[in-house]
């Protein structure tokens, strides 16, 4: 599903793809569909050297803040999953780079409806996945609400507004 909403919004198999995750369960089998899609696709075990991760093994704080530096310094971010991970890496990277950093977080209702649509066509999936795109795009550069978790938005208005931004 993640490789068809990728492709959906116009990522082709020229994409570089990082998958920050855990341990996945029968990995060859399943991540087999997204690296057919997207060849050039890596995680921490394909990227450093299994001397290199040994000394990590057993920490997952320590894996995952291997996936972390490599997720913060990507050129876009898109996460599918909720929790602290994603919330502080969008509000690192909106930090690091003055609010402009290119986060995808997919409205995951609207993706519901399209991935259960049995009769949908490619050109209407691929809309779909546009609009998201886009709602994701203005979401993205929106200004901190009075809610909004400031891990996430970790910027007030008014900086954004002192150099021109």
């Amino acid at each position: 599903q993640v490789g068809m909403m990728l492709r959906g919004m116009g990522f082709d198999n020229t994409t570089f793809l990082y998958v920050a995750s855990g341990k996945i369960y029968n990995a060859a089998k399943y991540m087999a569909p997204l690296r057919q899609m997207f060849p050039l696709l890596q995680t921490k075990d394909t990227l450093a050297l299994s001397e290199e991760l040994a000394k990590f093994e057993g920490y997952s704080s320590r894996l995952a803040a291997l996936d972390y530096t490599v997720c913060v310094q990507s050129e876009v971010f898109v996460t599918t999953q909720g929790g602290n991970f994603p919330h502080f890496l969008m509000g690192h990277r909106r930090y690091l780079l003055g609010g402009n950093a290119k986060t995808i977080k997919p409205d995951k209702r609207k993706l519901v409806l399209s991935f259960d649509d049995p009769n949908i066509r490619w050109s209407r999936f691929k809309h779909h996945m546009l609009e998201i795109l886009h709602h994701s795009d203005i979401r993205g550069i929106a200004f901190r609400k009075p809610n909004d978790s400031i891990y996430t938005f970790p910027m007030p208005d008014c900086m954004c507004q002192q150099d021109g931004i």
